[in-house]
């Protein structure tokens, strides 16, 4: 009983503070509303409650075995907070036959989370079977407007005792608004009509670049013309990937690189000294004429060759460069002629990077 006196006492004090914060708010804000509106729902009893039929001792089966109706009425001292108070008339199913009388009377602070949810606590008396309980209720609903001043509700409760009663129930109102602000129109319509402003002068801000992007905006001065700019005017970029194979062709039995073969090395020594990120792997075959030991032996020496025509010759550091020899497992094509066996006595390499390159328009 001491800790429902103790909440008791809260709410209460609360309920009383009310009005006088409201009226210490600032008169510049929404405009404040009553409401007042009838409500009906299904009242969940406790299966442990007992209730009187004139001389008789009655009991109920729990869950929703009760309907109530009654009104609502509240006030909202700031967009978020506010309280009610409410009548409920109940009529509750019996173990027994027939039903008993009861009602509800109680008090809620509500908070309003948004214009749609909102909670509420509080306290009521509620009397059902000729027996009084004093009960702690915490409550959450949904409202929606359907019209400027009429909202419904639906909304969901639970009670406790100190008796260890606890109860729940399930209802929806009907609320109608209502209320006031301070009016400023009369001071307004008194007032002289006002001279209207001159319209300003638009301020023109040059593109020096031609860019699209007004120089105020602009954080990369002389864009080159055709390329595409993002909203600060500095060019757009889009990546992509380039790649590069290198390929020898050996003749028979040899590992000497033919002169018509290597100006397709020079070109891959330029290509990685414009791309120093980039190594390589020279890669070794043969035909499948001769034996496999050899054709093992000749396919490296072939890789070696190259390798160091890109080293000696073309100044790549041996560091980047890489050789294996594959001998005849791997051929190009099928060593069925003189044409195809001369296209597998080869050295490959492939190289890519990806770089970013400019937008055009």
């Amino acid at each position: 009983m001491k800790h429902s006196k103790v909440i008791s006492s809260a709410i209460l004090a609360s309920l009383l503070a009310a009005p006088s914060i409201a009226s210490a708010q600032d008169n510049e804000s929404a405009v404040e509303k009553f409401y007042v509106g009838p409500r009906i729902g299904l009242y969940g009893t406790d299966s442990e409650r007992l209730g009187l039929d004139g001389t008789q001792v009655v009991s109920f089966a729990g869950g929703l075995d009760s309907i109530f109706g009654g009104v609502e009425v509240g006030f909202n001292f700031t967009p978020e907070w506010g309280y009610r108070a409410y009548y409920d008339y109940l009529n509750g199913d019996t173990q027994q036959s027939g039903s008993v009388d009861g009602r509800i009377f109680g008090f809620d602070v509500l908070y309003n989370f948004n214009q749609n949810i909102y909670a509420g606590v509080g306290l009521n008396q509620t009397k059902l079977g000729e027996i009084n309980n004093r009960f702690v209720r915490v409550s959450a609903g949904y409202k929606d407007f359907v019209a400027d001043n009429l909202a419904f509700t639906v909304e969901g409760a639970v009670q406790q005792n100190d008796g260890n009663l606890t109860e729940f129930m399930v209802l929806t109102t009907l609320r109608y608004y209502f209320g006031f602000s301070e009016s400023t129109a009369s001071t307004y319509e008194s007032a002289a009509p006002a001279e209207p402003a001159p319209a300003p002068t638009p301020v023109v801000v040059a593109d020096t670049d031609g860019d699209g992007v007004r120089d105020d905006r602009d954080q990369c001065a002389d864009t080159p013309m055709g390329h595409k700019v993002d909203s600060s005017g500095c060019t757009l970029y889009a990546e992509r990937e380039i790649t590069r194979e290198l390929l020898v062709i050996f003749p028979l039995n040899s590992s000497w690189i033919p002169a018509d073969q290597k100006a397709d090395i020079a070109d891959t020594a330029e290509f990685m000294k414009e791309h120093p990120q980039l190594n390589v792997t020279i890669e070794g075959h043969t035909d499948s004429s001769g034996e496999e030991k050899y054709n093992q032996w000749l396919s490296e020496r072939r890789a070696k060759a190259v390798s160091d025509s890109l080293v000696n010759n073309f100044g790549i550091a041996a560091s980047r460069v890489t050789t294996i020899g594959y001998g005849e497992s791997r051929p190009k094509v099928a060593n069925d002629s003189a044409e195809n066996r001369a296209m597998n006595r080869r050295i490959e390499a492939k190289l890519s990077v990806t770089e970013r390159v400019p937008v055009q328009d």
